[in-house]
């Protein structure tokens, strides 16, 4: 049977026996051409636009409300590279009526982001277009047609007939669904297939539709639009994935750092090996321990413990020097007071004869003399300027103790003012309330006093009507008799 020609390529008429399962082919994400919550980066979803009317929520885009007359759609920004791909479609179609209303529509399309009467997408599109109509006038249940188009049929006109041009359809109902339903559609060696989950969680589709020798050109776009009628139900998108099927060996691996340094110096770049690691480590791990010691009250006792070691180290200097002094002493130098005093003992012939002799030994000491002075100047000026460090030290931990004793009695002047403001808001508005009520009581005092005068001038005159009264009828009785 001869191929028919259509929108973006041919179909074969003939439908693939779909018992045998190949398995699956290799494939690889990608993240520019999908999304799923968190969808927004900045407001926005990266690499997707959607129209001004679709229902933004953290875990879904509702395209259409179960609003009459409403419609929505989501489209890529960047246009499909892959020869050839899968995509995956999970949406959720719900609705209080017996009958949907409406439904959405899955497209791969030349042109994107217009509006129109095709599930609320444009007409005339050219390429691929998958309806969920949940509102079919034939059957009146949830059918999924597969239409191809080159961008010269008007679909949405009156007067033609989609389903004399769709390449096939199944009746798979997604509509009021316990979970969300899962639309594959995979596109491998001109080959179109179509399957549908609505129960089992993206775990057991159902084949909807396998056509051979379709060609869908690349550089076209991926979208999903929705639309309600009356009755009306919402259009929910959870997440669209797009998967590259064979994609090609990577041919190049990720450098490390530096590496290119080493290649162009001629070296082997090595990886650190397990001594260097353990070292590394070792040195993490006594930096974590000065970190944390810092951090508490251990610094005070360190500082306490370097002054100590500091004064056993000059105490000893000091010993060193008096044992030297001696030593000087016991070759027959002058005492430190006799210096002072000036009484310096002349020299003898047999004295220099012995100095003379003992020459070689007076060089060595005075050798060994210098050594240890030497090495006492180190030391105390390594002392000195340790003393120095741990004095700057505390110097600056008083220093900003100070500024955060300064900053805490501003808050609290702050806060005192703020007290005091409040504490004269309530008082004023409290005499405002006394004030208030005393009036008030006052004039009701007032008005009490006026109505027992009114009570009381009211009985005088009832007791005056009265005795009236009582005279005339009294007279009248005196007359008549």
């Amino acid at each position: 049977m001869a191929l028919q020609p259509c929108s973006a390529g041919f179909w074969d008429p003939v439908p693939l026996d779909s018992t045998p399962k190949t398995p699956a082919p290799p494939a690889r994400l990608d993240y520019k051409l999908s999304f799923k919550d968190p969808f927004y980066y900045n407001g926005s979803i990266p690499f997707w636009k959607a129209s001004d009317n679709v229902i933004k929520s953290d875990d879904f885009l509702r395209l259409a409300p179960s609003v009459p007359n409403t419609r929505g759609w989501v489209w890529s920004e960047r246009p499909n590279p892959y020869p050839e791909w899968e995509a995956e479609l999970v949406f959720r179609v719900t609705g209080t009526q017996i009958h949907g209303g409406r439904g959405l529509a899955f497209w791969y399309t030349k042109d994107s982001m217009e509006d129109g009467p095709v599930f609320g997408s444009k007409d005339k599109w050219d390429g691929l277009s998958i309806w969920l109509d949940s509102a079919n006038p034939k059957t009146h249940t949830p059918t999924t047609m597969v239409l191809l188009n080159d961008g010269t049929v008007a679909m949405a006109s009156g007067g033609v007939d989609p389903t004399k041009h769709m390449l096939g359809s199944c009746s798979i109902n997604y509509r009021n669904t316990p979970g969300p339903a899962f639309l594959r559609v995979t596109y491998k060696d001109k080959t179109l297939t179509v399957s549908i989950d609505s129960l089992g969680n993206g775990q057991d589709f159902r084949l909807c539709l396998q056509k051979s020798g379709i060609k869908l050109p690349t550089d076209y776009y991926f979208g999903v639009s929705a639309a309600s009628h009356s009755p009306a139900d919402d259009h929910d998108v959870i997440s669209f994935e797009l998967k590259q099927l064979n994609p090609p060996a990577k041919t190049q691996t990720l450098k490390r750092p530096m590496e290119d340094a080493k290649i162009k110096q001629g070296e082997e770049f090595k990886e650190i090996d397990k001594e260097q690691k353990k070292k590394i480590e070792a040195a993490e791990f006594h930096i974590k321990q000065m970190k944390s010691a810092a951090e508490g009250d251990e610094v005070k006792g360190e500082t306490t413990a370097t002054l100590a070691a500091i004064f056993d180290t000059q105490r000893r200097t000091m010993e060193n020097l008096v044992l030297v002094q001696m030593q000087i002493e016991a070759l027959g130098a002058p005492t430190p007071e006799m210096l002072i005093k000036g009484q310096v003992p002349p020299k003898d012939t047999t004295e220099s004869l012995k100095d003379s002799k003992n020459n070689v030994d007076n060089s060595a000491v005075l050798d060994e003399i210098k050594r240890v002075a030497s090495e006492i100047q180190k030391e105390s000026e390594k002392n000195i300027a340790r003393i120095e460090a741990i004095s700057q030290e505390h110097e600056r931990k008083f220093k900003s103790v100070t500024d955060s004793l300064s900053g805490l009695e501003r808050v609290l002047q702050s806060l005192d003012s703020r007290m005091i403001v409040q504490v004269n808001t309530m008082q004023t508005k409290m005499s405002e309330m006394t004030r208030e009520s005393a009036e008030t009581k006052g004039t009701m005092s007032s008005i009490g006093k006026y109505i027992v005068y009114a009570l009381l001038i009211q009985g005088f005159l009832g007791v005056g009507v009265y005795f009236y009264w009582k005279l005339r009828v009294e007279r009248n009785e005196k007359k008549f008799l």
